[in-house]
């Protein structure tokens, strides 16, 4: 999971897009992600990582303020896929490795 991720965000208002980059010590999970539509930068928070599955709390500034998303899932390769829990409901979240 280490390096940096395209993450695609399917909610019922279109595709989101964001840049991660994810950090891996032990079974804990740091990085930031930024928003490709806006350029807002959050930090990973209360991140784990464990064969192969992940879990961390990202909060980032939205057209309608702040909302924290749980993002849930699983690493495979240089696949990534899961699910985003937040105020509006639960996504499907897919991902590529890119460096």
């Amino acid at each position: 999971m280490e390096g940096k991720w395209d993450l695609v965000v399917h909610t019922f208002m279109g595709d989101m897009t964001s840049h991660m980059e994810y950090h891996v010590d032990g079974e804990t999970l740091t990085g930031t992600g930024e928003d490709a539509a806006n350029g807002a930068v959050a930090q990973i928070e209360n991140g784990c990582y464990k064969d192969g599955e992940f879990s961390y709390q990202l909060t980032i500034k939205t057209a309608v303020g702040e909302m924290t998303n749980t993002l849930t899932g699983k690493v495979e390769g240089d696949t990534l896929t899961g699910k985003s829990k937040n105020a509006m409901g639960e996504f499907d979240v897919t991902g590529t490795k890119i460096g």
